[in-house]
């Protein structure tokens, strides 16, 4: 009976070392290296291309700051693409190549702030506090419904003139420091084309940050990739293929509202509607409700009946 009851022991443990059993654990393990290795591939083009690693700076525009006469600094505050609106800060500051500078202006100059159509005087008055003004500026050549996509531009002008003595105006020199970036997006400058004299005109490209593309990207490939996987399991149970499960009930029907949940999620909350949600949302909740109705139908055709 011992050599008997060792025979079938011995038989399993060589079976189990067999190169057979090997290779079929090889197998799964080297396909999880070529996907791990794959995966980390496009993770690092995807942090490339959306340049993740990015942080804002500060560009400086117009006359060097030696030889200005005017010094402006720029800071976007808030961007409202349903609004269509840029607000940006304008603050007049002091010649920085002064040892002590003072926030207190030294002459009467008159500073011009065009946006769009509309021209915003800003008076400096000798002897008085540098002034700071906030104006919202359009943003054009864009639309939300490309969201995460989008991208906008906004342009605005600045010139600066002070009286002479013998009363005309007399253009100054500006030097302007923009800060390009907002929590969010990637504001980016450059000089843009102008028709008036001593003008300078800036045009800002505005885009979601890295950041924001990529992860509303992975969220709407998320709901892809949950509506399809949630039809595939419907469509095999009502097919008969595999057997019913009554708690995948639970997990079909916390997908129809974990849809919603992850759209509401996106960075930005972007308004219902955007092409996005046309091309992904919409059928993936639609896909989810009717892997419901397959799943519930094939469980009224085979599912178990009560025990008597």
């Amino acid at each position: 009976m011992d050599d008997a009851s060792r025979t079938p022991a011995a038989v399993t443990t060589g079976e189990e070392n067999s190169p057979a059993t090997h290779s079929a654990l090889l197998r799964p393990a080297v396909w999880f290296a070529v996907l791990a290795i794959g995966f980390a591939l496009v993770y690092a083009l995807l942090l490339a291309r959306f340049d993740l690693w990015k942080s804002p700076s500060e560009t400086e525009y117009g006359a060097l700051s030696k030889d200005a006469r005017a010094w402006l600094y720029l800071q976007p505050l808030h961007i409202d693409p349903v609004d269509d609106s840029l607000r940006m800060r304008i603050s007049v500051v002091p010649d920085p190549s002064l040892a002590d500078p003072a926030t207190i202006a030294d002459r009467d100059y008159l500073l011009k702030i065009s946006r769009g159509k509309q021209i915003e005087h800003v008076e400096i008055r000798a002897n008085q506090p540098l002034p700071e003004v906030t104006f919202d500026i359009d943003l054009d050549e864009g639309d939300i419904r490309d969201y995460p996509l989008d991208h906008y531009l906004a342009t605005i002008g600045f010139s600066a003139s002070e009286r002479t003595q013998d009363g005309r105006e007399r253009l100054l020199p500006i030097h302007i420091t923009a800060w390009e970036g907002i929590l969010g997006f990637s504001v980016t400058g450059h000089n843009a084309v102008t028709q008036r004299p001593g003008e300078i005109r800036l045009q800002f490209s505005v885009r979601r940050s890295g950041a924001v593309v990529f992860f509303g990207i992975a969220i709407y490939a998320a709901m892809m990739v949950m509506a399809i996987c949630v039809l595939v399991v419907g469509v095999l149970l009502f097919l008969g293929v595999r057997s019913i499960d009554v708690a995948l009930l639970g997990a079909f029907g916390a997908m129809i509202f974990a849809l919603p949940a992850l759209r509401h999620a996106l960075p930005g909350a972007p308004p219902l509607g955007v092409r996005a949600d046309i091309l992904i949302f919409f059928w993936a909740e639609l896909v989810a409700i009717i892997a419901l109705c397959l799943f519930v139908l094939a469980w009224v055709r085979r599912g178990p009946r009560p025990t008597a």
